[in-house]
């Protein structure tokens, strides 16, 4: 077992996000909240002092992460909300940071783009 020199953070979507979400598709299954914070997206960022820090980070990454949460759930970017601004990103999701982050294998770690670079031009 191995300490990863990284933080946690959880994100978990919020009443709003689901609302969203429910407005976007109605072959949806009906959905509960705790349903869908049940399997959040976890991210790793750096060590910061405070959790404050870390929010601070995380909303200097918002549009990334934004963007990648919605294409998660819905395809069409039409359907996005109007505004994917900060404010909008804070309404749709909560955060959880944990600082200690283990890795109980040893070998090297791999990883894949999320999101592809020509989604920039819905954030303009």
């Amino acid at each position: 077992m191995f300490f990863v020199d990284r933080s946690a953070v959880v994100l978990k979507p919020t009443q709003v996000f689901l609302d969203w979400l429910n407005q976007t598709d109605s072959d949806l299954p009906d959905l509960t909240l705790a349903q869908l914070r049940a399997n959040c997206s976890v991210f790793l960022i750096p060590i910061f002092d405070t959790p404050e820090q870390a929010v601070a980070y995380f909303s200097e990454h918002y549009q990334q992460i934004f963007l990648s949460e919605l294409a998660s759930w819905v395809e069409d970017a039409r359907l996005y909300p109007k505004n994917l601004n900060l404010e909008t990103f804070w309404q749709f999701f909560e955060l959880d940071v944990h600082d200690m982050v283990l890795d109980l294998e040893e070998g090297e770690w791999r990883g894949s783009a999320v999101l592809p670079t020509s989604s920039q031009f819905l954030l303009g």
